[in-house]
Parts: C-alpha cells; sequence; structure tokens
C-alpha cells in the first residue's frame, strides 16, 4: 500500500488571503509560507510548503508541496492501510481537508491526481500467528540477512527500546530507505492523537492484532523514483511520476514482493534458523533425515559461519578470497544438498514463509475488516 509521500504542483498560484494560517520566512528574494500542523490536536492533517519568489511585479509562486500519510489521511491512523479501492474517498478526504487548511480552493481536485511525486514510500503490515513470539524475536535476525546489491554505500541502523517491544531495523542510502519494524510497539508508544490511543488501548487488551511487522520501502528522491517506475510501468527516465499513477495496488505488491525477496533468501534463512546447539540435536536430525555425515558437517559449516557473520558480511568475506562464481556455485551445491534431504524447518522459515503469502495474497487491513 501507499504509505507517506510528498506531491508538489508546480507555477499554481497560490493567493495571499488562502495562507493566513502558514507560517512565513524570507530569505534571499524567496519567501517559504508553511503549515505544520499539530499531531497531537486530533484530526490528522498534510504538511503544506508554499515556496514564492520575487517576480516583475510581485511575489510568484513557484510550488506547493504537500506532504502526508495516505492511510493517515483517510483512517487518522496508518495501523490500517488503504488500496486502490479507496482512491476516491481518499482524494476526497485529502481535497476536504486541504480546503479547510487553505480557507479555500486554490487547488483544485482534478490537479492531485497530476500532482508530481517528490518522494514516495510504500508499507505493508504482515501480522503474525498468536503461534509465533513478539516481532522482536524476529527481527533482530534481520541485521543478519542480505537486503541486496541495490543497497551500496548504504547505513544501518538497529535499536531496541526494551526487551519485548519497539526493535527496528533500518538501511538505507540517498535514493533508498528499507526499514522492518513492530508496528504494535510503535503504535503504542507513538500514539498521539485520539484515534491512534484508541488502537493502543485495544492492543493492549488484546482486541486488535498486535503481532505486526511492518515493512517500509522508501523511494527518496524524484531520481530514484522515475527510475525505478519506468521499469514497471513505461514511460522514459526524465518523465515526471503522477499521484494517479502510484494508487495502484498490483504496483504497490509488486515493488513491495520484490524488496522483501531480496532478504527472503531460502539459503540464508534456513542456515540462520537451524538450531546448532547442543551439537547432538543438530546431528540427530541429519541422521533422522538420511544425511551422510560429510554433507552434514558441509551445513553445519554453512549454518555456523551465517549465524557468526551474517549472510551479508559472509558474502562480502568469501568474496576476498574466492571469486562470486565460486560463491554462487558453492551456494547452489548446498542448497541442493539440503533440499535432496527432509530437514525440518523452524519458526524463523515458518515466519518468513507466512508474511510472503500475505504479501501475495495481499489483503490491507482496514477498520471494516480488522477483526
Amino acid at each position: 500500500m501507499i504509505d507517506t509521500l510528498t506531491l508538489q504542483i508546480e507555477r499554481l498560484e497560490i493567493p495571499d488571503k488562502n495562507l493566513q494560517f502558514f507560517k512565513a520566512s524570507r530569505s534571499e528574494g524567496r519567501t517559504k509560507y508553511v503549515f505544520n500542523p499539530d499531531a497531537s490536536l486530533g484530526e490528522y492533517m498534510p504538511r503544506i510548503t508554499v515556496k514564492k519568489a520575487e517576480g516583475n511585479y510581485d511575489l510568484y509562486t513557484v510550488s506547493t508541496d504537500i506532504e502526508f500519510s495516505a492511510p493517515k489521511i483517510l483512517h487518522n491512523t496508518n495501523y490500517y492501510g488503504i488500496s486502490q479501492t479507496d482512491k476516491t474517498a481518499f482524494t476526497d478526504a485529502l481535497y476536504e481537508k486541504l480546503g479547510r487548511i487553505f480557507r479555500g480552493a486554490p487547488i483544485k481536485k482534478e490537479l492531485l491526481d497530476c500532482a508530481n511525486i517528490k518522494n514516495i514510500a510504500f508499507s505493508f503490515n504482515f501480522i503474525l500467528s498468536q503461534d509465533y513470539g513478539y516481532p522482536i524475536e524476529f527481527l533482530k535476525v534481520i541485521p543478519f540477512l542480505d537486503i541486496g546489491k541495490n543497497y551500496n554505500r548504504r547505513k544501518d541502523t538497529f535499536y531496541t527500546e526494551s526487551d519485548r517491544f519497539g526493535f527496528c531495523g533500518r538501511i538505507y542510502n540517498k535514493q533508498v530507505s528499507w526499514k522492518m519494524y513492530d508496528k504494535g510497539a510503535e503504535i503504542i508508544a507513538n500514539a498521539k492523537n485520539k484515534t491512534e490511543k484508541d488502537i493502543a488501548l485495544k492492543l493492549r487488551h488484546g482486541q486488535l492484532p498486535d503481532k505486526i511487522i511492518r515493512m517500509e520501502l522508501t523511494y527518496q528522491n524524484r531520481y530514484t523514483l522515475k527510475r525505478h517506475l519506468k521499469t514497471r510501468i513505461g514511460g522514459t527516465y526524465e518523465q515526471e511520476r503522477h499521484f494517479g499513477e502510484v494508487f495502484n495496488d498490483k504496483l504497490c505488491q509488486d515493488i513491495l514482493l520484490e524488496s522483501f525477496d531480496k532478504i527472503n533468501n531460502a539459503l540464508n534463512i534456513r542456515a540462520m534458523d537451524t538450531p546448532l546447539l547442543p551439537i547432538h540435536e543438530f546431528f540427530k536430525r541429519t541422521k533422522q533425515a538420511n544425511m551422510p555425515l560429510e554433507n552434514a558437517y558441509t551445513w553445519l559449516g554453512k549454518c555456523l559461519a551465517t549465524q557468526q557473520a551474517g549472510s551479508q558480511q559472509l558474502k562480502l568475506i568469501s568474496d576476498e578470497f574466492y571469486t562470486r562464481q565460486q560463491r554462487a556455485m558453492a551456494d547452489k551445491k548446498i542448497e541442493q544438498l539440503i533440499n535432496k534431504y527432509s530437514l525440518p524447518s523452524f519458526t524463523l522459515k515458518q515466519v518468513f514463509d507466512d508474511c510472503r503469502k500475505q504479501l501475495v495474497d495481499f489483503e490491507i487491513m482496514k477498520p471494516d475488516n480488522k477483526a
């Protein structure tokens, strides 16, 4: 689903009479008007920035940026999501809020679909079965998995706020940001308006699903967005992308599924998932699967190296001493090896399989289907 995004409308004149609730700042012949709502006041509102510059006779509007979370516009929270069936209701809600902010309608409703996108985030909430532990148990594994080559020159941040809640993994660079975190814990910790506080209360009392892993993928600038959307919906690398183009479930699903599959490498997941201690239990399982001892040693080494270094770091270390082709061939042989025998899968693989199935089904949680 679409989460947060910034729309930009260029050269549309916004009269000063519509900017009475905006804070103005001036610098070098330019004036910036900002409406920055207080999230704690109750109703979620978009953040708006109007930039004006000095013309021949007066100030003229250069651009208008509208920043918002699409689910919050419709539901006052992003605990729930939106889909393409919500397009009309969402557009009406955004237009109505803009009308109240501007005290008028300098931006026509039809312009919203044609607005250029500066940045955009896609997200999905994975609801864990009550049979599994809390999200933190699985989120702690994320740093050990391989997010893929698109994250060169990346920075990683991993943090946790308590033993049970709040763990988040984030991998980002100037083009793309990717993260997974405990959505239930985030709502409980950061609820601002009445809607979010009501949801947080219901989460504490077990009235709503609280075991939620949220994945977010953000294209942080126009260049990255144009490059990725060109390969998916056609056009050119130079053309601006518009809001109406991205309000599409299939597009959102494809983008999120590709991102998820980067970390959902079957071999890495199984290597991280296989219990190694006590070693007696490891050999007990390989023997039950009729795996020869030399193969059991091979699989033991792969699991140990992956759990010690992490699949991403292990890949980089092996590439220092062996070629990428040798690494790929070795991984393929090990994958064929474990597929030949009926080794059991454990919780981590089951969680990732379940999450991928949810992403394939792409059922967005909404207030009317929360149960």
